[in-house]
């Protein structure tokens, strides 16, 4: 990972955030010169829209006529948008769940790149999806917000540092960016000095291990007992003017049942720029 993203895999679908989110992952391969990959996989009506034995099979025939227009749609979709990348991107397409699909195609790419779910508008994948790919792919996720246009991805990172094992892989996955980056801001929260917490000096530690790898970071931290951590991330990434939110990934999965740490749902609820997870 130290040595730049060869790979970068962005989940393609047929709502019309896809294509901004593949634009942003073509930045991404431009900056890296990695090979990009988009995969089209949502997940089926046949198995998201339940229907009775009486007339089932003529139910079951349309839906499947109206995932093949979804199909065709979002391959046009693709063909439209791919031209105007400026850069070569191969195309995937593959039935199934799409976490499970996406986990297996991520498995051999250094990033994986999909969307903030919209709890306001259609998605075609289920609310678990991002939780599954964050623990489940084994790579490091970059999740684009729902809204807005991100002309730049880490050029002003600021690292969500807790001294855990999540974070540490978080900081190592987002190397590549935060090497390039223009500015690297360190923020600590509510963090506890010591041995078991952040060392003498929380964030001093963190700051000393990106130096030796070439970047230079300024550290900060933040402490109130009044804001939740996630809301304090938010607060902080938008002093800090980020166009990029680093941070661990946290939760524990029950078959397909996925239940984010407060902060990581905070974040992925309500998250302003893209946000780089790793568990």
């Amino acid at each position: 990972m130290s040595f730049g993203y060869k790979t970068i895999l962005a989940h393609f679908d047929s709502t019309e955030r896809a294509g901004r989110r593949l634009q942003a992952a073509a930045r991404l391969a431009d900056a890296h010169d990695a090979h990009l990959v988009a995969l089209y996989s949502i997940m089926s009506p046949l198995y998201s829209e339940p229907f009775v034995a009486d007339g089932g099979a003529f139910v079951a025939q349309e839906l499947l006529r109206f995932q093949e227009r979804k199909d065709a749609e979002a391959r046009a979709a693709f063909d439209r948008i791919a031209p105007t990348l400026g850069r070569a991107v191969e195309w995937r397409s593959e039935t199934g769940d799409p976490a499970s699909v996406i986990n297996e195609h991520g498995r051999y790419a250094d990033l994986i790149v999909v969307g903030q779910y919209d709890d306001d508008a259609a998605n075609d994948v289920t609310p678990d999806f991002i939780g599954r790919v964050i623990m489940g792919s084994g790579r490091p996720v970059l999740v684009v917000p729902y809204t807005g246009e991100f002309a730049t991805i880490g050029r002003r990172p600021m690292v969500a540092w807790n001294a855990s094992r999540e974070a540490a892989r978080a900081v190592s996955s987002s190397m590549p960016l935060l090497r390039q980056a223009q500015e690297v801001q360190v923020t600590t929260f509510n963090a506890r000095a010591g041995r078991g917490g952040h060392g003498d000096v929380p964030g001093a530690d963190i700051a000393t291990f990106l130096a030796r790898h070439g970047v230079k970071a300024n550290v900060s931290g933040s402490t109130s007992k009044d804001v939740d951590i996630g809301n304090q991330m938010l607060s902080r990434t938008d002093d800090f003017q980020a166009d990029l939110l680093v941070m661990g990934g946290y939760g524990h999965s029950r078959a397909y049942e996925f239940v984010m740490g407060g902060a990581t749902r905070t974040i992925l609820e309500s998250m302003t720029v893209p946000v780089l997870f790793a568990h």
